[in-house]
């Protein structure tokens, strides 16, 4: 990857309370994903559609391109639009690694950004959404119950979603 490339990722990590198999439940099923971020749903396996409503009036869609429960999940062909800029297809990777003590770390990398100013903003605040929905993941992992009441709100620079 080129240092250009490299900027036009987005890479986070978060430790979680749990064993993989409880954090892959997590992070990888519809109703798991949906008790801390956004309805979703996911087709549990290799080309399998996932799907998630953004709350804005507007549900994103991919395929599932990786499955191997309970250390990886992707997704690719989600159709992301900027305001003002060309739509990219974007791909999210998620890892579990256990720790020691009842805790995993889950690393969430997402790429296939368009360039330019605009998309420099969207990379932005799609970072700082997704650091705040990491934490919405901690908080669920530590309590294991749904953090939807409180919702983290992602700005974006064609709407504000909100992650219920």
């Amino acid at each position: 990857m080129t240092a250009d490339e490299d900027s036009r990722v987005i890479s986070l990590e978060v430790e979680v309370s749990g064993t993989p198999e409880q954090v892959w439940e997590a992070i990888a099923t519809g109703p798991g994903i949906s008790a801390w971020l956004q309805p979703t749903t996911v087709d549990q396996r290799v080309r399998g559609t996932f799907a998630f409503d953004t709350g804005s009036g507007r549900n994103d869609s991919g395929k599932v391109t990786a499955w191997e429960p309970p250390r990886s999940f992707a997704t690719g062909e989600v159709r992301w639009r900027a305001e003002g800029a060309l739509a990219a297809t974007l791909a999210t990777e998620w890892r579990v690694e256990a720790l020691s003590g009842g805790t995993c770390v889950v690393r969430m990398v997402m790429s296939g950004f368009g360039t330019g100013a605009v998309w420099d903003r969207e990379i932005e605040q799609l970072t700082e959404g997704m650091r705040k929905a990491l934490e919405s993941l901690r908080l669920y992992c530590a309590g294991r119950t749904s953090t939807r009441g409180t919702p983290a709100r992602i700005a974006t620079s064609d709407d504000t979603r909100e992650i219920e």
